[in-house]
């Protein structure tokens, strides 16, 4: 079954995001490799590491029927990255193995069922929520905190930090047991835990400086730190 077929770089770009932190060895051989999903037009790769669960999708991609199959993260890509930026690649799904098409080049890949591989779903309980804002923000909030945290503790919940919505604001703890840094950011329109992107804001039409989530008119976040 042709399961995609598209250029290299536009599969590539994809693969990269999600191999991030995929191992190379491991305890379980199904977390070397990366799903890929094909429902209708859209293809989703999805890579673990147990902790940590990355996705992201093409859409519009041309291909024959759906289906969803596992293989070999890190092999994918430096076979992607052997081929010309402009080749046209096909992946194509037969008797448990991917083949991998390029011009006259064929590469086979082992897989494993796709059903095998563990995912990080929400509960029937739990409530999905989620925020945007901008890398500078994020990246600050967690300079602001991350140096607390605690490193191979047994107590592994020290070993990251709580990111909690709550009164418009996202709040960043990390301790490690000795010293506790804690630093918020307000959100445009966070009731309920959820906030408004940088756009958002813009759209609202503020004069240039008059915008309540920057700070003296420089685009910037304001935030609060404490250390104790």
């Amino acid at each position: 079954m042709l399961l995609i077929k598209t250029r290299r770089d536009v599969l590539l770009a994809p693969l990269q995001t999600v191999s991030g932190i995929v191992e190379r060895r491991h305890t379980l051989p199904i977390l070397s490799n990366v799903l890929l999903e094909k429902r209708g037009e859209v293809l989703t790769l999805l890579a673990t590491d147990i902790e940590i669960q990355i996705t992201t999708s093409m859409a519009d991609v041309d291909g024959e029927g759906e289906g969803a199959v596992t293989v070999a993260a890190r092999k994918l890509q430096e076979i992607l990255r052997s081929l010309p930026e402009t080749a046209e690649v096909s992946l194509l799904v037969e008797d448990r193995r991917l083949q991998v098409k390029a011009g006259r080049s064929r590469f086979n890949l082992q897989t494993l069922p796709a059903e095998d591989f563990p995912t990080m779903t929400l509960s029937q309980q739990e409530e999905a929520r989620s925020l945007r804002l901008t890398q500078k923000e994020f990246r600050q909030l967690l300079a602001q905190t991350h140096y607390s945290m605690a490193t191979q503790d047994v107590r592994y919940y020290l070993n990251g930090l709580l990111l909690l919505f709550a009164d418009g604001e996202l709040r960043a703890v990390a301790t490690d047991g000795h010293r506790l840094a804690y630093a918020s950011l307000p959100l445009v329109g966070g009731a309920g835990g959820l906030g408004e992107d940088a756009d958002t804001r813009r759209g609202r039409g503020y004069p240039p400086g008059a915008d309540p989530a920057t700070q003296n008119g420089s685009g910037a976040q304001p935030s609060a730190c404490r250390h104790g």
